[in-house]
């Protein structure tokens, strides 16, 4: 695994940036991914190193040297998760802020009325069998499988003609409101948000000074 050269010790220096919050979001996740690496190597390296013997003195110096780098880690670690808490944190305010939480819960709704409607539309195929054709099926079909027997089955069409128009037209108007809301959710994410995080955090998400 590549040793991770992060360094946070000694006096941090915050400076503002004042980014959207789109990027912001990025931002984050990408500090995310890097403290996860981070956590991880630290994780393996304490608890899967391993030697097949005893290969001198030299080989217990570096195991040491290996054990202080990565105990040395630590505190930087826990600095890059208390900044990536912080952005959240003002990321959690400016979405109440500006709506987009709401905006967020209302999207979510109409996805999952999209979805379904979809489905129930879709799932309306030729091959079904209408209410009034049920007398032209037989009494019981036997299917043979095996040494078993089953009854055969005949997927049924229950849904009314009128409902079916009527989720069809549904899931347009439903389409076109989430399109709406997901607009304003970009729309809103544009606005700039200024955050102050250490130094050192801001060149790990590749951030210059804002002006």
């Amino acid at each position: 695994m590549t040793k991770q050269e992060f360094q946070l010790g000694g006096v941090k220096m915050d400076k503002t940036y004042r980014l959207t919050l789109n990027r912001w979001h990025k931002v984050a996740e990408r500090l995310s991914r890097r403290a996860n690496d981070i956590a991880e190597e630290v994780r393996a390296g304490f608890n899967q190193t391993e030697v097949m013997g005893h290969l001198g003195k030299d080989q217990q110096a570096r195991l040491r040297t290996e054990g202080e780098r990565l105990d040395a880690l630590m505190p930087a670690l826990f600095d890059l998760q208390s900044a990536i808490a912080q952005i959240r944190k003002a990321l959690g305010s400016a979405n109440e802020a500006t709506g987009i939480s709401s905006n967020l819960a209302e999207l979510d709704m109409l996805n999952k009325q999209l979805r379904l409607l979809e489905s129930l539309i879709d799932g309306q195929e030729a091959g079904l069998v209408g209410i009034d054709e049920l007398p032209n099926l037989p009494v019981r079909v036997q299917e043979e499988h095996g040494l078993f027997a089953r009854p055969s089955t005949f997927r049924v069409r229950v849904m009314p003609d009128s409902a079916l128009e009527a989720y069809r037209q549904k899931l347009e108007v439903v389409r076109t409101e989430s399109f709406a809301v997901a607009d304003q959710i970009a729309a809103r994410n544009r606005e700039a948000l200024p955050i102050s995080i250490p130094e050192e955090v801001a060149r790990l998400a590749g951030l210059t000074v804002s002006p």
